[in-house]
């Protein structure tokens, strides 16, 4: 099974994958987690730093490169999950090629859609902790007393409305596309994670989905 998770900064797409992956048994590939470990391991070029930084998103070579290593592995034969990718019309007929090149194909995209005050409520007074990575959120789930936290620079509020303001504009093409193939399914995103997951595992489980 391969599925792509797409939806807004905040939108809960890393936990709702998480979930996923392990009722299908299938890798989850985040492009996000990719470049922030490329980031901590020092393999991201500076321009790169810089881009992710300010809030920015990354061109398309860099981003269809990381996923080409990464689905090229054996973990990836019986299928995967990409959360975050593609956000664009160019990355999704990428992606397209990508997987025709090894007889496979999409089976079902899914759309978290959650208001844009929510998100940027998510985003904003969310915080990491530096010595585990462990994601807290200030106001929803806070951190135990004594953890050293840091307030990502892509989490700060310009950034924030940045990061939302260039999602909108990115993907305004992106779901008609998929749309008009008969892969889009649009999910209520707001809720608590296991009544989003159960909307989520309605739609990949019916007939024609990429589902049980």
């Amino acid at each position: 099974m391969i599925l792509v998770l797409v939806g807004p900064p905040g939108a809960g797409k890393g936990t709702q994958a998480k979930l996923l992956c392990a009722r299908f048994n299938i890798p989850q590939i985040s492009t996000g987690d990719m470049l922030r470990e490329a980031k901590r391991a020092g393999t991201l070029e500076k321009r790169y730093l810089d881009i992710m930084d300010s809030g920015g998103l990354l061109p398309d070579e860099a981003v269809i490169s990381l996923i080409d290593r990464r689905t090229a592995e054996p973990d990836c034969a019986s299928g995967f999950l990409l959360d975050g990718f593609p956000r664009t019309v160019p990355q999704a007929e990428a992606l397209d090629q990508l997987l025709a090149r090894g007889g496979k194909r999409i089976d079902a995209v899914l759309q978290l859609d959650v208001p844009r005050p929510l998100l940027e409520e998510r985003l904003i007074h969310r915080r990491t902790d530096k010595r585990s990575g462990q994601i807290y959120h200030l106001v929803y789930n806070p951190p135990p007393p004594g953890a050293e936290l840091e307030h990502r620079a892509d989490d700060r509020p310009e950034a924030v409305a940045r990061r939302l303001d260039a999602y909108e504009a990115m993907t305004a093409a992106l779901l008609p596309f998929y749309e008009e193939k008969k892969l889009l399914h649009r999910v209520d995103g707001v809720g608590k994670p296991e009544e989003v997951t159960q909307r989520v595992l309605s739609v990949v489980s019916r007939p024609g989905s990429g589902g049980e």
